[in-house]
């Protein structure tokens, strides 16, 4: 007994088999990733240091190449390549395509641990499973919140001239809008100029989104890293005088290697009185700038030279990464990148969620609001809605043709039938082979709907020719498909 007549002799089996089908696609669906397009891109590691002050050619003789020896051996390595400029060194390890990158991640951390001669004052590598050159799937930006609608209420009956203006104020499309059009408005009547928060300093925003903020917005499954744009980094400089430093017979040296030596914590090891037992340790890390400016560099005829004798300590900021300006305010950008194969739409809700609970828990006691302005999700979102609608309205279409041609339901309602069970299972054999559901495979449905639709009407039409002609109904069913079922399936391949 071939397969075409097994299934016609088994009706229950043949339905079993098409709602396992139906079940496990539409499962399927529910934890398949969403994207706008393929997954294209080749699996990424990257790994990032910083050291401050360092040259190009300091960053790849004492960091760029002991990585390089390190990671070179990577199981999996395709390709290789590294970057070193100003402070910074960027390496990128490429994988084959379908690498787990989970796995990768922890053998390259592995081999890079076993790196030991590092500067000191240069910073540990970051390991993401990212490229540099990924695009962000969001923007968020961090700046003051507009006063609430009852403030502007109030406002509009102490100051009925301005009810107009306030109406405007209270009708822009998002917070920042609204804090624009309000410190104009307050600019030329100062008499509302309390409504108008004061402007914040972008220095202590930054702080805040590090301490508070970013962490939280990491921790969110599929999130690669979330990087700040704008304000400054607090840091300690030490501004050195030449002269005093040469009158002194010293070098930038010789004061570098003296702070890096004082600024550590030491272990005494630890000691046992009775049944306890105590640690010692000495501590002698900078707690303040003062601290740093009495720091002894080294002796000179009996007298100590202390760091404030040649340079001047004091509390600065680093150079901005960049500026961030939103009608006309500062503010802090958050860009988010997400890991390599996450799914997009699953990620950005869950960051939605948490940027709400920051935002009700954390900001708006404090006059700030997170904004979400920019979302991958939206042109997703429109972009797979289309394609969804055209594989709806092409299959509606089609059955109404075939009822009009067949003039018979129950041909139609197979073909109908046949559409949906056809699309739910190609979500099956998309995730057993690992692909995500994007533009290009709703696309590539909606065209094998098309394909369908043709080879169901052959079949159904020999079948019905073989009933005419005499045969019972299964007789006619299985002759009818055994006719022209490699027909059909020749002209499927040749497409395919």
């Amino acid at each position: 007994m071939n397969l075409i007549a097994a299934s016609v002799a088994n009706p229950v089996k043949v339905a079993v088999g098409v709602l396992l089908v139906t079940l496990f696609g539409l499962l399927a669906l529910a934890s398949m990733p969403i994207q706008l397009t393929p997954e294209v891109q080749v699996p990424t590691i990257s790994v990032e240091t910083i050291w401050r002050g360092a040259s190009p050619q300091e960053i790849e003789r004492e960091i760029i190449q002991p990585l390089e020896e390190q990671l070179r051996s990577v199981e999996g390595l395709v390709k290789l390549s590294s970057e070193s400029s100003d402070s910074m060194g960027l390496i990128e390890l490429e994988f084959a395509i379908g690498t787990d990158m989970s796995q990768a991640l922890v053998k390259a951390n592995t081999r890079m641990q076993q790196v030991r001669d590092w500067p000191i004052d240069a910073d540990r590598p970051v390991i993401r499973t990212a490229s540099t050159s990924d695009r962000p799937i969001a923007w968020f930006i961090l700046g003051q919140a507009a006063p609430d609608g009852a403030a502007i209420e109030q406002a509009k009956l102490a100051h009925p001239a301005l009810s107009a203006e306030l109406s405007r104020v209270s009708a822009a499309r998002t917070p920042d809008l609204a804090l624009y059009r309000l410190r104009a408005l307050a600019a030329a009547h100062p008499e509302i100029t309390d409504l108008a928060p004061p402007n914040i300093d972008i220095e202590s925003l930054r702080r805040m989104a590090e301490d508070d903020i970013e962490g939280r917005l990491e921790r969110v499954d599929g999130v690669s890293s979330a990087d700040l744009v704008g304000g400054r980094v607090d840091e300690l400089q030490v501004i050195i005088d030449p002269q005093l430093l040469a009158a002194r017979q010293l070098t930038i040296d010789d004061l570098r290697i003296a702070l890096v030596n004082q600024n550590q914590d030491t272990s005494g090891g630890d000691f046992w009185e009775g049944k306890r037992r105590y640690v010692v340790r000495t501590i002698g890390q900078f707690r303040s700038p003062e601290q740093v400016a009495g720091a002894i560099i080294t002796r000179r005829d009996g007298r100590p030279v202390y760091v404030r004798d040649v340079a001047k300590v004091q509390l600065g900021t680093k150079k901005p990464d960049g500026v961030v300006r939103r009608f006309g305010a500062r503010n802090i950008a958050i860009k988010i990148t997400r890991e390599q194969g996450a799914n997009v739409l699953e990620t950005m809700r869950q960051l939605r969620a948490v940027a709400d609970d920051i935002d009700r828990s954390l900001l708006r006691r404090q006059g700030l609001s997170l904004t979400l302005v920019y979302d991958e999700t939206d042109y997703i979102g429109s972009a797979i809605g289309l394609v969804k609608d055209n594989i709806i309205v092409g299959g509606l279409l089609t059955i109404a043709t075939l009822l009009i041609f067949l003039r018979n339901i129950r041909s139609t309602l197979i073909v109908a039938l046949a559409i949906p069970v056809s699309v739910v299972g190609t979500f099956l054999a998309l995730a057993l082979f690992g692909r995500t559901l994007n533009v290009i495979s709703l696309a590539g449905m909606a065209f094998a709907v098309g394909m369908l639709v043709d080879n169901a009407v052959v079949v159904l039409e020999n079948i019905f020719s073989r009933w005419t002609a005499g045969d019972d109904s299964r007789t006619a069913a299985i002759r009818g498909t055994d006719e022209v079922w490699g027909a059909v399936l020749a002209s499927t391949l040749t497409t395919v």
